[in-house]
């Protein structure tokens, strides 16, 4: 319960945004370069284990390695969960916030730096999957590479949400700021 109340105090703060953001982008980075690494080294897994030792009939190393690439592209599907999950942490943070007027514009600011941090991670994204090395495996991933083309827009509509949440808890606070 003291957790809860500490949580409670907790003054207005829009840094959650650059949690997110920085989730979402480790996310997407991180899925494409491992989805890229089993690309190349998958074959070669399957030639050592199929040359190392008498294959059993009861495994099929090629059958579990084409298992494991298709788990890693089922993530494409499941990205927009983790950016719904997101979403509603940030509500949930938002509902525990207790905010003054004024932090609106200090928010502004901080919407701000979130945009052009959003629109950095995008492009950085965008250049990543346009190499030659990356562009096969990010054609894998086109739900996710839709997420990081609008990243900014996302994280616009995370402030406007959190904003809007924060603005309609304001009188449960009992009006002390």
């Amino acid at each position: 319960m003291e957790i809860l109340n500490k949580h409670k105090k907790r003054n207005s703060e829009f840094g959650d945004i650059f949690l997110v953001m920085a989730i979402i982008f480790g996310v997407a980075i991180f899925i494409i370069i491992l989805s890229f690494a089993n690309g190349r080294i998958g074959p070669k897994i399957n030639d050592a284990l199929a040359n190392a030792s008498a294959v059993e009939t009861s495994s099929n190393v090629t059958k579990i390695l084409d298992q494991s690439a298709t788990a890693l592209t089922r993530i494409n599907i499941l990205f927009p969960l983790l950016i719904a999950g997101l979403f509603a942490f940030v509500m949930i943070s938002a509902m525990f916030l207790k905010s003054h007027p004024a932090f609106f514009f200090i928010g502004l600011l901080i919407l701000a730096a979130a945009l052009t941090l959003g629109a950095i991670y995008s492009n950085v994204f965008g250049n990543l999957i346009q190499t030659e090395q990356f562009s096969s495996t990010a054609a894998d991933f086109n739900i996710m590479q839709l997420f990081m083309k609008n990243l900014p827009v996302i994280i616009l509509l995370f402030f406007a949400v959190m904003t809007i949440v924060i603005w309609a808890n304001k009188g449960s606070t009992g009006g002390t700021y």
